[in-house]
């Protein structure tokens, strides 16, 4: 008995050292943000994101310096009202990802590292195009991105960009999968949705932002 205690002993102290995180799902549910505005001469834009959720798993290859999560987040934009020659309306949406490191490059696809390279990564569960892959210890299969981490900033990862051709347009990802690697000190993301107008009078924009999620 006494040796069971002592081993147990042991393996805890072993895995607070390697920082493994815990073996465990654990799904938030988001708050959703909308925000409209007037244009100078007239138009109403209004933006807004529902529906998101954040779910933070524990890294498949165990290692502490690597963040997991799957997100969900539906973006919505509208314009409205009437104004100068609207020229283009455009809806963006996308996660703002921070590891307390400055993110120096961003490669999409076609990439062949056989290395371990600090990165974060964001993959679309949508069936789209294979770009290009990843080969070796950090293998990842593109559509991705991929960048490089050095001390002090925060990364933008776009996931989606549509133009309004109607009154409405709505961007949705469903566990879309977001991996940090190479991360030694806390880590967390947070989404944003932006609509931006163009008439023949005034560019203007809006964004909603949603909360910071600590991975």
């Amino acid at each position: 008995m006494r040796l069971n205690i002592l081993f147990s002993a042991a393996a805890a102290t072993t895995a607070v050292i390697a920082g493994i995180p815990n073996a465990h799902a654990d799904l938030l549910q988001m708050a959703p943000h909308e925000q409209s505005i007037v244009m100078p001469d007239g138009w109403k834009l209004t933006v807004g994101h529902r529906a998101e959720t954040a779910n933070r798993v524990a890294p498949l290859n165990t290692i502490g310096t690597t963040r997991e999560v799957f997100v969900t987040n539906q973006a919505f934009g509208s314009v409205g009202g009437s104004g100068s020659a609207l020229k283009g309306v455009v809806l963006k949406t996308g996660y703002h990802l921070g590891c307390a490191m400055d993110i120096t490059g961003i490669t999409l696809g076609g990439t062949l590292s056989l290395g371990i390279v600090p990165s974060i990564s964001i993959t679309p569960t949508v069936p789209m195009p294979t770009i290009g892959a990843n080969i070796g210890p950090s293998a990842s299969i593109a559509p991705s991105f991929s960048v490089s981490l050095v001390p002090g900033k925060v990364v933008d990862l776009s996931l989606g960009e549509k133009p309004l051709e109607g009154a409405q347009a709505f961007i949705t990802n469903r566990d879309a999968h977001v991996k940090i690697d190479g991360c030694t000190a806390p880590a967390s993301i947070r989404s944003y949705t932006i609509i931006a107008g163009k008439s023949a009078m005034a560019d203007d924009s809006v964004a909603v932002y949603g909360d910071p999620v600590v991975l």
